[in-house]
């Protein structure tokens, strides 16, 4: 296949893509993954090239939104949804894809408009592609002091009302920091869980894997130009997991000993369960629960696949209390549902999916889970409750509602962490860590991190 054929394809599949995600408002990750295990023939660039496309256009879609308006007499609000997606395609390749010429960028353009039997529109998405490309230094953005909500919305293509609601909770300054990292590449990560890691990563690295070990744990490693999860060296053997080092730190926070009882209520994926497990050890147990037999399938594969035998899985919601189950947990884990704002750096469709009013519902839901999961800890045993995301609603106000309605008093866990991580809230039983924080460190997903313990 040439060069030229190969490069239509795989345009070709970034734009059917792009049109399920449309048309399913299914996660992307998830339809990119099942796209590319379908082709799995490609060569590894040209998978690359898709992902990367892909995940720029999704998560870009207001900046290159904004951008097309500025050029085209037709705004993408008006626009069939093929040519929307087709010009967007264009726009992120001419803006953000220096490997790709503008030219090819153009003309690739136009022959997706064809092949989508748009051929009428093929002189429309040339001259507005072409314009941009000659023009892309003198692009008209708000006006930083004047509308600040509106630059945030634009420049780091976020809905305004997510804007105004972290700037709301965090300042200007700290919300722009945040945004901005969330655009910046993410790197693989993973916490090897058995074996030797120098033999392990140095197997990686002749595999042509960059690997660098993370400075917050010494189990994390942080893995780029990296194939599929399943072709990694180790894999099949079980040495690792693919876990973010905000969920690697709940677990270390959690202060799980050889031979306790854990209790994880909504586990799916499974990652803190398996640290648990090997945490507790064969004397220990893990109860590992997910709201569905596709989520508990899941933690299933994942504790085969490493041949961890404490592991008990089963479908249980959260939300139902569950008798059998009262004060039998030495620590139970409590990673519950939420927004997902503090993982939009590696999620980006979150940001499209999420609704104002979710974030209060969210929170609710929180709560009626809370309920049960206190009366499973054991007295004298630990509760650790985390969140992927960044709101206080979902946080800090539901930890100061545990605090204030249950029998708990909150554990200091600041010994536990890495020195960059320390400080005065960790010692007082909570951690919020912020994409982009510490600043020139590796990044963090947004997480919250908090500790109690059940009176006696």
């Amino acid at each position: 296949m040439g060069a030229a054929s190969k490069a239509t394809q795989s345009r070709r599949l970034v734009l059917d893509i792009l049109l399920e995600c449309e048309k399913q408002g299914a996660k992307s990750t998830d339809i990119i993954k099942a796209v590319l295990d379908k082709n799995d023939f490609l060569e590894q660039r040209d998978k690359a090239f898709i992902r990367h496309l892909a995940e720029g256009c999704v998560e870009r879609a207001i900046t290159l939104d904004h951008v097309i308006n500025c050029f085209a007499s037709t705004k993408t609000s008006k626009m069939k949804t093929p040519v929307k997606l087709i010009m967007r395609m264009g726009v992120y390749q001419i803006l953000y894809m220096d490997s790709v010429p503008d030219a090819a960028a153009c003309n690739e353009a136009v022959s997706l408009a064809i092949s989508k039997g748009l051929s009428g529109l093929k002189g429309f998405v040339n001259g507005v592609l072409r314009n941009i490309a000659r023009n892309r230094d003198d692009i008209s953005w708000p006006d930083k002091e004047k509308d600040p909500l509106a630059y945030l919305s634009v420049v780091y293509s976020m809905p305004e009302w997510i804007a105004e609601h972290v700037c709301s909770e965090y300042g200007f300054e700290r919300t722009e920091s945040m945004f901005k990292a969330f655009l910046c590449e993410r790197p693989v990560s993973i916490n090897i869980i058995s074996g030797d890691k120098k033999e392990l990563t140095d197997r990686m690295e002749k595999a042509g894997i960059n690997v660098t070990q993370s400075p917050y744990l010494d189990t994390a490693y942080m893995l780029k130009d990296a194939p599929g999860i399943g072709r990694l060296p180790g894999f099949d053997e079980g040495a690792f997991i693919v876990q973010d080092v905000g969920s690697m730190l709940s677990v270390v926070v959690a202060g799980i000993r050889e031979g306790d009882t854990v209790i994880d209520l909504c586990a799916a994926p499974g990652g803190k369960s398996i640290c648990a497990a090997v945490a507790c050890g064969k004397s220990g147990k893990v109860f590992s629960f997910d709201l569905s037999e596709a989520k508990a399938d899941k933690i299933r594969e994942n504790a085969e696949r490493l041949k961890l035998e404490n592991i008990e899985i089963d479908v249980h919601d959260a939300t139902v209390y569950d008798e059998s189950l009262k004060d039998k947990a030495d620590v139970l884990i409590a990673d519950l549902p939420c927004s997902g704002l503090g993982v939009m750096g590696r999620k980006a469709d979150i940001r499209y999916r999420l609704k104002p009013e979710d974030i209060g519902t969210l929170a609710s839901l929180q709560r009626d889970i809370l309920k049960n999961a206190v009366r499973y800890v054991k007295p004298g045993g630990l509760l650790m409750y985390s969140t992927c995301t960044i709101s206080k609603d979902e946080n800090d106000k539901n930890r100061q509602w545990l605090l204030d309605n249950f029998d708990l008093e909150a554990v200091g866990f600041e010994d536990r962490l890495p020195g960059e991580l320390k400080n005065d809230t960790a010692a007082e039983g909570c951690l919020q860590l912020i994409c982009g924080e510490p600043a020139g460190l590796p990044l963090l997903d947004g997480f919250f991190i908090s500790l109690y313990r059940r009176k006696k």
